[in-house]
């Protein structure tokens, strides 16, 4: 937590926990940028993977915690936490090796962040060798308190589809504006268009929003600039919806910058849905009952709004995503990504024993199923 870093560049972190590793007896793999991956089982029968992420955010921490960040970063959304899920789930697991009946993965994820890091191990072959037939992941969630678990079957995440797009005009003199071609009056006249994108064409039963975030061009107020830039965000969770909103905003951007003249460059990332596969639920349920008790699970849980890179994973194989209550400071508790968030360490040995309970009984039970 003293020491954040984001993105792919985490030295220090993937340093510590390879280091940690090494000290269980485990034979950390570097996977993709900047993953770790353990495997621990006797080889035979199926592989569950579990994960955990390790960047932080680009953002100070304002908390009073003695641990406090000492960089410009901060665990705002409590990856230190799940990276230590993973050690310690890690150091049972290798423990109890003997009475797994089937192999267990573990990755260490860059990335999550920045919608990248899954991405990027997926690409490497996290899922092959051996090859995965199932995930399983934990989120902390300041709105849950402590021993409490939730999850959503089906979507559990919204996709997410950044647009950036720069239109080229002609730049001049304000006294001569037939001479030129003002970008700012086509990214203003796009910024209009895709705002009422979703509410026209979109049933308001369906979630679906659509922020332009930025967007801008100039420098004085008496020349017409060159080019503009606007960037946008668009999250949905029914992947029919997404689809048509994607090929949509393109469409309008092209006729829209056509129309008045311009020309563009667009560029776009996606991240797709996160999607927890509900028989898989239904297997794994039980056991986490065992650790937090049978009342303490929540499902139906509101899928979330923001956006989960694990979802790479969940669309390939058979996936259970769940939060981890992490609040014990009632409801003027702080949410993710804000700055003074404080995660109760609480959740830290529930977690661990989740999925370490979880792991070992779901193979031992579905290995040669």
């Amino acid at each position: 937590h003293q020491n954040p870093e984001i993105g792919f560049d985490l030295p220090k972190t993937v340093a510590y926990v390879e280091e940690i590793l090494k000290t269980m007896g485990l034979e950390p793999i570097k996977v993709g940028t900047s993953g770790l991956v353990v495997t621990i089982g006797k080889g035979k029968g199926k592989t569950l993977l579990l994960r955990g992420d390790m960047d932080a955010l680009p953002l100070k921490e304002n908390t009073d915690l003695q641990f406090k960040s000492t960089n410009e970063f901060m665990h705002a959304c409590g990856h230190d936490i799940h990276t230590t899920f993973m050690l310690g789930a890690a150091k049972l697991l290798k423990e109890k090796e003997n009475e797994i009946n089937g192999t267990v993965k573990i990755m260490f994820q860059p990335a999550e962040e920045i919608g990248a890091g899954a991405k990027d191990m997926v690409a490497n072959g996290l899922l092959e060798n051996p090859k995965v037939d199932a995930a399983l992941a934990l989120h902390v969630d300041p709105s849950l308190e402590v021993g409490k678990f939730g999850y959503k079957p089906g979507i559990a995440a919204s996709s997410l589809d950044g647009f950036f797009l720069k239109v080229q005009g002609k730049g001049g003199h304000s006294s001569e504006p037939q001479k030129a071609i003002d970008p700012l009056m086509i990214i203003n006249a796009v910024y209009s268009q895709l705002n009422s994108l979703v509410g026209k064409e979109v049933d308001p039963r369906e979630m679906a929003v659509l922020v332009i975030g930025k967007m801008g061009g100039g420098t004085v107020a008496n020349i017409i600039p060159d080019s503009a830039h606007l960037d946008a965000t668009l999250r949905t969770f029914n992947p029919k919806v997404r689809d048509y909103l994607f090929n949509r905003v393109p469409e309008i951007i092209d006729a829209t910058v056509k129309m008045l003249r311009g020309t563009y460059s667009l560029e776009t990332v996606s991240t797709p849905s996160l999607f927890n596969n509900e028989e898989l639920c239904e297997q794994m349920a039980p056991y986490v009952k065992e650790v937090i008790g049978k009342n303490n699970l929540e499902v139906n849980k509101e899928p979330l709004a923001g956006t989960e890179d694990f979802s790479y994973i969940s669309n390939i194989v058979p996936t259970m995503f769940m939060w981890a209550g992490a609040n014990g400071f009632g409801e003027n508790n702080y949410p993710l990504h804000n700055p003074n968030v404080v995660l109760d360490e609480g959740v830290i040995p529930l977690g661990v024993a989740v999925v370490v309970q979880t792991a070992i009984n779901w193979l031992n039970h579905y290995s040669y199923k």
